[in-house]
């Protein structure tokens, strides 16, 4: 997906604000005008395609736990098999790495295993940092198909807690979610979202024209700024099929088109 540099949009907020030359406490007012805007954009929406990931597998949480200190009644999953571990008498079918059981003693011996948690984790190794658990399912292409498993969640400090998965499969499920955003932007900065430029420099402009004491302006210049950035969202509205991964996004411009 497109984007521009930071150099890009700094340059077109001096250009809206008349100042060619801006010194160093004006340079760095812009920049926090540039990467407040950005955020309050990111913030708009849980739908921006750039940051939307639509049902990616990811692992439960898991702890590893030594054999003598398995509890009775949890799930676990044997990590590795050891050479003085009885794995059958304690719950599970055969001695295997990657069995899963349900522990019926606390067992003894040098194996290992994992227990298995309901926490889907914010971060996994190889895979992008979610900022917001939007759905979870328990199969791949969750929207493609109609009858997928939907799992009910609540969000703690570490992660997304799955309630009732009661599958005997994989410990993961499939998330939809949103990605953390990657700023904030610096003078160097080249991944700032092309959809955003137009409201950030605009918003920007509103801000530095509120700075200067210039309030009535400001306000018009904030009304343009928000319909740039309303006039995306809609893009987005449009292009995504509605109700399918949530319900419509609400903005100013389309609210007004369905009263009239």
């Amino acid at each position: 997906m497109a984007t521009v540099t930071y150099t890009s949009i700094y340059n077109r907020i001096k250009a809206l604000c008349g100042i060619p030359a801006p010194d160093a406490n004006a340079q760095t007012q812009i920049t926090e005008y540039i990467n407040r805007r950005a955020k309050i954009a990111y913030e708009a929406t849980d739908f921006w395609p750039r940051w939307l990931v639509v049902g990616e597998l990811r692992n439960y949480q898991s702890t590893t736990v030594s054999a003598g200190s398995f509890v009775v009644g949890l799930t676990y999953t044997i990590l590795t098999v050891g050479s003085s571990t009885n794995w059958t008498s304690i719950g599970a079918s055969s001695a295997t790495v990657g069995v899963q059981f349900v522990a019926t003693g606390v067992g003894t011996g040098d194996g290992t295993a994992t227990l298995n948690s309901n926490i889907v984790p914010f971060t996994q190794a190889g895979k992008s940092t979610i900022n917001k658990f939007i759905r979870i399912h328990k199969v791949s292409q969750p929207f493609y198909m109609n009858s997928a498993v939907e799992l009910e969640f609540y969000v703690t400090n570490v992660g997304a807690a799955v309630i009732a998965d009661l599958s005997n499969g994989t410990a993961a499920a499939y998330v939809t979610y949103k990605i953390y955003w990657d700023g904030p932007y610096t003078t160097g900065s080249t991944n700032i979202p092309d959809e955003w430029q137009e409201y950030i420099s605009h918003g920007a402009y509103a801000d530095w024209l509120r700075s200067d004491g210039k309030n009535d302006v400001a306000v018009v210049e904030e009304t343009f700024a928000q319909n740039l950035l309303d006039s995306e969202l809609s893009n987005v509205d449009v292009v995504r099929s509605s109700g399918v991964v949530a319900h419509r996004i609400s903005t100013h411009l389309n609210r007004s088109y369905r009263l009239s």
